[in-house]
């Protein structure tokens, strides 16, 4: 698959051939759906709790007397049928993580990143060309490539591209060793530098080996 390399104003500049085993990969809806929710659930904390009945304080004495009152009888106030009482059934503290195979989530980025490649949401530029903290330099370059919404991702040293758009709405940054799934599939787009793409190739490479 051929795809054009812009500059960060928008302008062609040459064309480079993507690898059909990472950009031509068929959509496999399935795996993305396991993998993307593998990652989400991982994220989760699992700190949510509710107080049961066991856990209220209070509760020794019998509210009311058992007959005459025309209410339903209580032995405690800590009883969730109660103001101010336990919770029945509610949220404890769990784990949420799933297990994912490395060829499951080596295979879900390769799907990820050939529907970007096949629906003409992938960009190469040749360089982001910054060399200091600057918000309003990554601003103009998503503007003069249409992307908006946009995961960009470059092989560097540095963290003047992250730090740039880290304030951006609607736009990301991942190192290409990073990159998941989950990540290309959050945005509409991808733009990746002539060194991202070179670096994920060599990725995708040694996890062969």
């Amino acid at each position: 698959m051929e795809v054009q390399v812009f500059d960060i104003s928008g302008k062609a500049v040459k064309k480079v051939n993507l690898p059909e085993s990472i950009f031509g990969v068929p959509m496999n809806e399935g795996l993305l759906h396991a993998v993307v929710k593998g990652y989400l659930a991982n994220k989760r904390q699992g700190t949510h709790a509710t107080k049961t009945k066991g856990m209220v304080s209070g509760g020794g004495k019998k509210p009311f007397k058992q007959k005459g009152t025309g209410q339903a009888r209580q032995g405690s106030t800590r009883s969730p049928l109660m103001p101010g009482g336990g919770k029945a059934h509610g949220p404890q503290p769990r784990d949420y993580r799933e297990h994912l195979t490395r060829t499951a989530k080596q295979s879900a980025l390769r799907v990820a990143l050939s529907d970007k490649a096949r629906h003409g949401k992938l960009l190469v530029v040749n360089d982001f060309s910054i060399s200091s903290y600057n918000t309003k330099h990554v601003v103009k370059a998503l503007g003069s490539l249409k992307t908006p919404s946009a995961l960009l991702s470059d092989e560097r040293k540095d963290d003047f591209l992250y730090r740039s758009a880290r304030n951006i709405h609607g736009a990301g940054v991942v190192s290409p060793a990073e990159m998941n799934a989950e990540h290309v599939l959050r945005f509409e787009s991808l733009v990746l530098s002539e060194n991202a793409l070179n670096a994920l190739q060599q990725r995708f490479e040694g996890e062969k080996a």
